[in-house]
Formats: structure tokens, sequence, C-alpha cells
């Protein structure tokens, strides 16, 4: 999902929260330390601190589900289901009426699992393949609102829209990679980058994560199933509050062999393959991940009041992406 300026409000509360706390609780401790006598009331304050492990970890694993919304928590489940290949798409065949960001938002979905506005694809027709995440399908948004359905109406193309909620770089590319041979006409690819995703490519989901190789490409590994330490609330609230530089840059290093992946299937069709680069992206992500390789990108941060509650685009907000597409991608394919 698109993240307010990299985190969620309710989710930096938390983090300062917590920050707070540790600190706190530290200096209480070198605070007491110093006056806890040896022997018996040392065992005692130890057996304390053990004691206090089990209460931490269960209000630990019931905050961290009130950092995301519980509503669009629900509202994905519902609209998504697992898939064999792809981890998890929209439901097939799907016309349901959710309320999101206190609005009612339709959801009509093709056999594939491709938000659709109710008309089936054709194959044959010249076509926009849009790949990428929640944000890129519109969450929250009625259809003719998103900014897919908005360019693909100015530039007069089908709309084919791969993405799905809380989607990782590489199961976007999957679904190009299936896609792009079954569509006769396509005329380009728009995909999506925000800082959060390079988290998600070391998440941990379900679906195998893609690592580089050693000269170009990647390939698919088996994820690894959490063990007992990962699946608790005291390493999951580590975990989304740090991450070793190792660990970021084996993420940067996944995505930007993804997205020079997505580039190439793209260019394989001779079609031009432009990236909307969203959520505050640090300038420094931006030299590695596209000026480097040599990827097109647009840059586009949206304003707080062009954000649902949600923290993903809303209508004015995807207008304002839809212009800015518009504009790359007419003269992209002026010069074909």
């Amino acid at each position: 999902m698109l993240i307010r300026r990299s985190v969620k409000a309710s989710t930096r509360r938390f983090v300062v929260g917590f920050r707070a706390a540790a600190v706190t609780a530290e200096a209480l401790l070198l605070l007491v330390v110093p006056w806890v006598p040896r022997g018996a009331s040392a065992g005692r304050l130890v057996l304390g601190a053990l004691l206090s492990l089990p209460a931490g970890e269960i209000v630990l694993r019931w905050r961290i589900e009130k950092v995301i919304r519980p509503d669009l928590l629900a509202a994905t489940a519902v609209l998504t289901a697992r898939h064999p290949r792809y981890g998890t798409t929209f439901r097939p065949s799907m016309d349901r009426v959710e309320v999101l960001s206190a609005r009612e938002i339709r959801f009509q979905t093709d056999g594939e699992g491709r938000r659709i506005p109710g008309a089936a694809i054709d194959p044959a027709a010249p076509s926009l393949v849009f790949t990428g995440e929640s944000a890129m399908a519109g969450f929250g948004l009625r259809w003719e609102e998103t900014f897919a359905a908005l360019l693909g109406a100015r530039l007069r193309l089908q709309v084919v829209n791969l993405a799905s909620p809380s989607y990782r770089i590489d199961q976007s590319w999957l679904r190009l990679a299936d896609a792009l041979p079954k569509l006769e006409r396509p005329v380009a690819v728009v995909g999506v980058f925000m800082p959060g995703l390079v988290g998600r490519s070391f998440a941990g989901q379900l679906h195998p994560p893609a690592h580089p190789l050693p000269f170009a490409g990647f390939e698919f590994v088996p994820p690894q199933p959490p063990g007992l330490l990962e699946r608790s609330g005291l390493f999951r609230t580590w975990s989304h509050l740090y991450r070793s530089d190792a660990a970021i840059e084996e993420g940067m290093r996944s995505v930007g062999a993804v997205l020079s992946g997505m580039a190439s299937l793209a260019k394989a069709r001779g079609l031009p393959c432009v990236f909307l680069v969203t959520g505050y992206t640090p300038r420094w992500m931006l030299h590695e991940l596209f000026e480097a390789p040599g990827l097109d990108f647009v840059v586009v941060d949206l304003p707080q009041d062009e954000l649902l509650e949600d923290g993903h685009p809303g209508p004015r907000g995807a207008i304002r992406i839809a212009a800015a597409l518009e504009s790359r991608l007419r003269a992209k394919l002026a010069r074909r």
C-alpha cells in the first residue's frame, strides 16, 4: 500500500511510543541496578524480568494488529484469495462493494483475478498494461477514478491491470511475464515503486522471493517458513523498527534485479516501460534503482490532502499521477 511519507501516522505513533518506553525502561534499570542487593533480591529482579516477557509478548501481538487499520485488513481479506502461482490475487470473477475510507467502492474482476470496469479484457485490443500493488490497483477508488482508468481513457487504450494488494515487486514481475505473451497488441507497460517494496522483498511472505543472480537476472527461491522466534511479537516489533544494513542491501539488490527484469520483458516486445515512483523515495534509492541501470521513471509524491484515510491515492491524487504518466507516455509513444 502507499505509505504516507513512508510510514503511516498510526505506525509512527507506535514506533515513537515503543522507543520512548524502551528508553524509559533502560533509564530506570540503570538507576535501580546500583541499589539492588546481591543474592535473593537480585534473583527476584531477574525472575521478574523473565516473567515480564510473556506479558510483553501478549501486548505486542495485540498492538501489532492495531498498527494497520483493521478495516483495511478485513477488506483485503475478503477481496483477495490465495493463488498457487502468484501467492494472492483479487478474487476471480468477483462483483462486490466494499466500504473503504468511508466510501462505497465496487470491485469487479475477471476469471484471472484482474480488476476490470465490467467489460471483459480483449486480448486483441491495443492495451496499456499496469502491474504493481494496491496503489496501482486503485484500492479505495472506484474504477473510473483510478489513475490506470484515467490514463487509459486519455490515451484511448484498453487497460489491463494486473495489480493486486500487498504484492512484492517480484509478484508484479511474474504476473507481467505471464500476461504479456497473451496480449496481441500491448502498447506500453507501467510499473510502480515505493520504499516499502524494499521491505517486502524480505518480509517472509508465502510467495517465493526473488534473489538476484551473480551476473544478471534473478531466480525464485523457496520461502523459509518462520520459526517460533520469527512469529513472536517481540521479533516482529524489532523487525518493524530495525533492518540491518545487510538486509537492506539484499532487498535493494533483489528489487533492482526485478525492476530491470520488468523493463526487459517490455523491451522484448518493443514496448516502453515507465515506473511510477512515489512514497517520497530517497534520492539515493532513485539513483541506485533507476538512474544507474537506465530505467525510465516518473516521480509523483502526493500531498496529504490528496491521499485517502488509509494512505492510498485519493481521486485528486490519481488525477495528478495520471497527468504525470500521460506526459511521459505520450513522449515515449511519439518516438516509436
